[in-house]
């Protein structure tokens, strides 16, 4: 049978082995990800064997295989049964108590009571509400009167974007916001118009005097007898503007109750999976005869493409980073930038960059489809300012980026001079990932040479994802293995075990088999996953890339490593 994890929701899963199920809870979700598959590594090293598991979400399916090594490789679909509930049942999450508690809350101290008005009289006002303290009852934050809210945990390595401080109404510094000058009748609308900067000032030095005076100008209201605690404030000046804004109200989190299902559990359980129709082959033909009226199930290569389109496809939740690297020119870092940038380009309709963070002279830009400017990174660097304006939209960056036509990508070259390239230290690459984040979804960062460039730590420690790629060269690959080894005494090892390496087949030649199990047992040990990439002809002469030229092979090859590199993200 086949081990099976259930991803319930963002933050719980459930995990069935054959002699055990285990309860999954985390922050996030990458983080459940992550801890489901440190569950099926320890269980495939008790066992000492390889394990085979399926992690079933609301959208996808991952078939992997584990092995007692840590190593986790995709496999085909099969037709075995799994522990725990069947594959298509229901995911249903186990209730949480994610609500505030306000059951201690006296709710008939919220309604005024018959008398609990404020008089008015020489101008002032006075806010009545409890009669012992003639003060509105407050739940939450004393601060602010705010009902206390319940927020969802961010995204593994979300990163905000570079926007200039936004600065709220005066009404956010203080207890309560001022809204009018004009005397009220109403409790409520004279403590509003009461509570200015100014009126704080005066309440607090009411206060402090033990404000006699002020209820004796309250002779129509003797049951709000002003306390020590109740400090009056007069009324706002005539003169302070009338433009100032109610602040929202907080959005509290409604009350549940976690013994009765909810309507999101309904459809859940009533919800019927959609039958899917074949498209290809024999399947396909019969589909389109009969439109639709006869639709056999597709082949298992057509739902395994299906699959991996749909965890390339899955939707994030907030800008990510991917840092190709390898300490040794020649290595394919550039052609495994642009091949990953432009499957996921094509695949996921764009919002994709790659980008040269190159310390020396990269050749990113000439490998791209040539553009009629010649800027690079460092001219938006000198300019970006612009794209940190809240009016900046993606047309700000079109004379700065490199459009890729149909693969819907985008390149930013770096510089041609060295020496202008060098200046794109550790600080201007956050500079340019903060600003650059605000307007695409995935950042494909090649790298250089040189492991201790500032620019160069900065791309790895910034990647959500780290690709290793090699020939199967020794020099490249002794390069990528001294390079793990300077990363993981750098203190960057949790970089390493999420990363995925990648071999680039570098001849027509069969690859020698005993090397092929060398390397992948090697890079396996370091690596979250190993795949292979064949030799493409169109990559020999260094041209530029026409992905209709690619050949078929080459992009499904790709197709499947871009799945891996989602699969962290």
């Amino acid at each position: 049978m086949i081990a099976q994890a259930r991803i319930t929701s963002d933050t719980t899963a459930t995990v069935h082995l054959a002699e055990e199920t285990v309860e999954v809870s985390g922050a996030d979700l990458p983080e459940i990800r992550d801890r489901v598959k440190q569950a099926f590594i320890a269980a495939a090293k008790a066992a000492d064997q390889d394990l085979d598991v399926v992690i079933v979400e609301p959208d996808v399916r991952h078939h992997l295989r584990v092995e007692p090594s840590g190593r986790i490789a995709g496999r085909e679909a099969d037709q075995r049964p799994v522990h725990g509930p069947q594959i298509d049942d229901p995911l249903i999450a186990p209730p949480t108590d994610d609500t505030a508690d306000l059951s201690g809350i006296d709710r008939t101290s919220l309604r005024p009571r018959t008398g609990e008005h404020a008089a008015i009289t020489s101008g002032e006002h006075v806010a009545i509400g409890s009669p012992a303290t003639g003060e509105h009852p407050v739940i939450g934050s004393p601060a602010t009167g705010q009902l206390p809210t319940v927020r969802p945990h961010g995204g593994r390595r979300r990163r905000a974007a570079a926007m200039p401080p936004s600065t709220g109404p005066a009404s956010a510094e203080s207890p309560a916001g001022s809204l009018s000058s004009t005397p009220s009748t109403h409790s409520a609308q004279s403590a509003q118009s009461a509570a200015s900067a100014h009126s704080a000032q005066s309440a607090a030095s009411a206060a402090s005097a033990g404000s006699p005076a002020i209820a004796s100008s309250a002779p129509s209201a003797p049951s709000a007898s002003p306390a020590p605690f109740a400090p009056v404030a007069p009324a706002a000046p005539a003169e302070q503007p009338a433009t100032s804004k109610r602040p929202l109200p907080a959005r509290t989190a409604p009350e549940t109750d976690s013994s009765r299902p909810t309507l999101k559990d309904l459809q859940s359980s009533t919800a019927k999976p959609a039958r899917v129709k074949a498209t290809r082959g024999v399947p396909g033909f019969i589909t389109r005869l009969t439109r639709g009226a006869i639709s056999p199930r597709p082949t298992r290569r057509e739902r395994n493409e299906t699959e991996r389109l749909e965890r390339i496809r899955r939707p994030l939740d907030g800008p990510r980073n991917i840092a190709v690297v390898n300490l040794k020119g020649g290595a394919h870092k550039t052609t495994a930038s642009l091949m990953i940038a432009a499957t996921l380009g094509v695949t996921r309709g764009g919002n994709v960059l790659a980008w040269d963070n190159n310390e020396t002279r990269g050749t990113l830009g000439w490998r791209g489809i040539p553009t009629d400017h010649p800027r690079t990174a460092v001219d938006l660097l000198h300019d970006i300012d612009r794209l940190r304006s809240p009016e900046a939209s993606n047309a700000d960056l079109d004379p700065y980026v490199r459009p890729q036509g149909g693969m819907r990508f985008d390149i930013l070259a770096s510089d041609e001079d060295p020496g202008s390239a060098a200046s794109i230290d550790a600080a201007a690459f956050g500079e340019l990932n903060d600003a650059l984040s605000r307007f695409y979804r995935i950042k494909v960062i090649d790298t250089g040479n040189n492991v201790r460039a500032s620019n160069w730590l900065a791309a790895v420690k910034s990647a959500d994802q780290l690709i290793i790629v090699s020939t199967v060269r020794e020099d490249t690959f002794n390069a990528a293995a001294w390079m793990i080894d300077e990363l993981r005494a750098t203190g960057l090892a949790e970089q390493v075990d999420h990363a995925v390496t990648i071999l680039s087949h570098s001849s027509k030649g069969k690859l020698d088999s005993t090397l092929r199990d060398r390397l992948r047992a090697h890079f396996g040990a370091h690596t979250r996953a190993v795949t292979e990439v064949p030799y493409e002809h169109q990559f020999v002469d260094g041209s530029h890339l026409e992905w209709e030229r690619v050949s078929q092979k080459t992009k499904e090859a790709w197709l499947d490593a871009t799945a891996l590199i989602i699969d962290g993200l």
